[in-house]
């Protein structure tokens, strides 16, 4: 690797470091970390591999640049792979276009600070083609072992990580390379990856499938009436999470080049799971709301593209302008506060502040080890077991969306509740006095900057009604 890259990675790697050190834990990160104090062999929400990121990250310390660490570890480790990928499949010059375009789309430096399943999504899916290559072109056959392993680890992160798949195949059979369907590589992969996904598959099992079947509904839509709304957001958070330049070129030179593309073997390895992924979440986004991030891995195969391309034809002031506005796009995400100005919808900081303000004032309503804390969203909650004091552990007796709070609630079925501190909305106090004889209102917490007001209720309830039955609600 030029000392040029090298100098740019490391200047990427140490500014997330430093950025980090100074940022709360995002929701997300909070409930993930919960997981790794209620180890199970997956979860609703998700496979489990960012608890193992986060587990591992914190094993000597559980601060919150400890957990952000597995983000920075996993999306660092992606940027190389990638290096190495598109200088194996075309030339060092091809490999330093493509490393530029993926470490500064802004997706990828914003997976550097927030610890979800996504940076080891890409971290694995980008291994697992790694290996392919490995055993596709270059014929080492016991690199579909570690292939199959790779992918395996790819699906214990995130389940979209099963779109890798169609991609490949669509690349075989495409390809003179169909007559590999015919060994045993390819399905030696398959049967390895499924044995390392295999706990998923038993906790569902176990479960009744609930979290296959709440992922595919949360994904699909129930019927397909065409909504221009989300797929215009859909298209808009793509143009801001891959860069307007980055991600209009890219589609540019994916479609212009189409025959090239999809005839050279190796632009075909990166063109089919680039465009089936991008083409699949776009087609969900044309009748239900799809999440930006949700087609990210796509974009590892298409910066490998664009880079051969940019590289072929030396379009260096493109890279420098992408470069540019990427820099500038970052800048405006976590540094808000220097362009006051931003209408306060696009401040994605916000998701961030308010919490640890208002758990620290909680805590003195809590007393370690023998107050119940109870919570309305697993959003509130996990943010409560991790600020609040002592760190004790949150339920949600009232109603929410799904998630694993549902079967944490298990943990209290049977239990005489003779006293607990609520900690979240008011608009759940008449279910809390469904719930109990006495609920009384203690505080009400507020948290208040430029960006946003956090509110948050605090009632004491006493004498839970009739014992809590076992399972989700």
């Amino acid at each position: 690797m030029p000392y040029t890259l090298i100098i740019l990675f490391v200047i990427s790697l140490v500014s997330n470091l430093v950025y980090n050190a100074y940022l709360p834990l995002h929701v997300d990160e909070a409930y993930y970390w919960i997981w790794t104090k209620n180890p199970q062999l997956s979860y609703f929400d998700h496979p489990p591999m960012a608890a193992y990121f986060i587990k591992i990250a914190t094993l000597f310390s559980a601060q919150e640049w400890s957990i952000h660490l597995g983000a920075v570890i996993a999306m660092s480790l992606t940027c190389l792979l990638i290096y190495q990928l598109a200088e194996n499949l075309f030339s060092p010059e091809a490999a330093t276009y493509s490393f530029i375009i993926f470490l500064f789309l802004p997706l990828t430096q914003l997976g550097h600070q927030v610890m979800t399943p996504d940076p080891p999504l890409l971290l694995f899916w980008t291994s697992t083609l790694y290996f392919v290559y490995k055993a596709v072109f270059q014929q080492q056959q016991h690199c579909w072992y570690w292939a199959g392993i790779s992918g395996g680890l790819m699906l214990l992160s995130k389940y979209t990580g099963i779109l890798l798949l169609p991609g490949l195949f669509l690349f075989l059979t495409t390809t003179r390379y169909r007559s590999l369907l015919g060994t045993k590589g390819p399905y030696t992969a398959i049967l390895l990856g499924l044995l390392v996904f295999s706990p998923v598959i038993i906790w569902n099992w176990q479960h009744d499938w609930s979290s296959f079947a709440y992922q595919f509904n949360h994904g699909m839509a129930e019927q397909r009436i065409f909504n221009p709304a989300t797929l215009g957001e859909f298209i808009g958070g793509q143009l801001g999470l891959a860069n307007p330049v980055f991600f209009l070129t890219m589609l540019y030179y994916t479609l212009t080049k189409i025959r090239q593309n999809t005839q050279q073997e190796k632009l075909a390895f990166l063109f089919w799971p680039f465009i089936f992924s991008l083409a699949f979440f776009t087609y969900t986004a044309m009748f239900k709301k799809a999440e930006a991030n949700w087609p990210a891995p796509a974009y590892i195969t298409g910066s490998l593209l664009l880079g051969y391309w940019l590289a072929q034809q030396q379009k260096k002031r493109l890279i420098a302008i992408g470069l540019l506005l990427s820099i500038l796009l970052l800048t405006l995400v976590r540094l808000p506060e220097i362009f006051p100005v931003l209408p306060k919808e696009l401040i994605l900081k916000k998701q961030y502040l308010g919490y640890s303000n208002i758990m620290e004032s909680a805590s003195s309503y809590i007393v370690p080890g023998h107050t119940l804390v109870l919570s309305d969203s697993y959003q509130n909650a996990s943010m409560a077991w991790y600020y609040l004091e002592g760190q004790p552990s949150v339920y949600i007796l009232t109603t929410a969306p799904p998630s694993n709070f549902d079967y944490w609630q298990a943990q209290l079925a049977g239990k005489t509740i003779r006293e607990a501190v609520y900690i979240g909305s008011p608009e759940k106090l008449p279910q809390l006095e469904q719930l109990f004889t006495t609920v009384v209102l203690l505080d009400t917490l507020v948290y208040q900057d430029n960006y946003i007001t956090r509110s948050l209720s605090i009632y004491r309830c006493n004498q839970l009604k009739s014992p809590l039955l076992s399972g989700p609600k």
